[in-house]
C-alpha cells in the first residue's frame, strides 16, 4: 500500500509490525510519538511560516501560534524594527513590574507564550518568522509524508520498540531513520544554498546587490 495520508501510514506500520491485534489507538500513538521525533530533530524551508500576532496595549505577553516549534525572527510589522531574543532568566531581570509602558524590545518565549520586557504603550502588529511543527493526526498529509514518507515510517516503527517485546528489526528501522533525516537535512541545506545563490540578475547589474555581501 502506497503510503499518502495518515490512515495508509498507520496500515502501513501494522504491516510492517506483522501484528494485526493492534488498536487504531495504539497505532495513532505510536505515529504521533515518532512525529514528535521528526519535530526535534528537522528544520526545513517547508516548515518555515509566518504569522502576524498582535499584541494589544498594556499586555506583555502573546500567545504563539498552535504549529510553534521555533523562532527564526521577530519584526514590527509597521517599521519592520527588529525584537531581539532573550532567555527567560535574562528578560525577567529586565522587566518592568509597575505600571510603566513602552515599546518592548526585548522578547523570550514559554510554554507557548512570547513574553516581553514591558507593557505595550498601544497595540502593535509584530511578525513572526517561525518553523512550524508536522501534526499529520490533524493534517492528514503534508510535504514531509509526501516527500519522505519513510521518515515517518521509520519514526513510527521505532517508537513500537517499547510497546512490542523482542523486535527483531530494531536496527535496521534506526538506521533507515538516521538516513533519511540526514538526506533531508542535506537536501534542505542545498536549497537554502541555491536560494540565497539567485540573486535577481538585474539587481547586480544596477549595482544594487554585493553578491558578497548579501545586500
Amino acid at each position: 500500500m502506497a503510503i499518502t495520508d495518515y490512515a495508509s501510514l498507520k496500515t502501513t506500520a501494522a504491516d510492517y509490525l506483522h501484528r494485526s491485534d493492534l488498536s487504531d489507538s495504539v497505532v495513532s500513538n505510536f505515529v504521533q510519538l515518532g512525529e514528535a521525533r521528526l519535530n526535534r530533530k528537522l528544520r526545513l524551508l517547508e516548515q518555515e511560516a509566518t504569522s502576524t500576532l498582535t499584541l494589544a496595549a498594556a499586555a506583555t505577553s502573546v500567545t504563539l501560534p498552535t504549529d510553534w516549534i521555533e523562532t527564526i525572527d521577530v519584526i514590527y510589522a509597521t517599521d519592520k524594527r527588529s525584537i531581539q531574543p532573550q532567555n527567560i532568566r535574562n528578560l525577567n531581570s529586565q522587566r518592568t513590574y509597575d505600571s510603566t509602558t513602552g515599546r518592548p524590545y526585548l522578547y523570550a518565549t514559554t510554554n507557548g507564550t512570547m513574553i516581553f520586557e514591558i507593557a505595550a504603550n498601544e497595540t502593535y502588529d509584530i511578525l513572526l518568522d517561525y518553523f512550524s511543527k508536522w501534526d499529520i493526526a490533524t493534517d492528514d498529509t503534508n510535504w514531509l509524508l509526501t516527500n519522505a514518507p519513510d521518515a515517518y515510517l521509520y519514526a513510527t516503527l521505532l517508537e513500537a520498540k517499547a510497546y512490542i517485546k523482542n523486535i527483531q528489526d530494531v536496527t535496521l528501522w534506526a538506521d533507515g531513520l538516521a538516513t533519511a533525516i540526514e538526506d533531508l537535512n542535506r537536501l534542505d541545506n542545498r536549497s537554502r544554498r541555491n536560494a540565497t545563490s539567485r540573486v535577481d540578475s538585474a539587481l547586480v547589474r544596477q549595482g544594487r546587490y554585493d553578491i558578497n555581501r548579501g545586500f
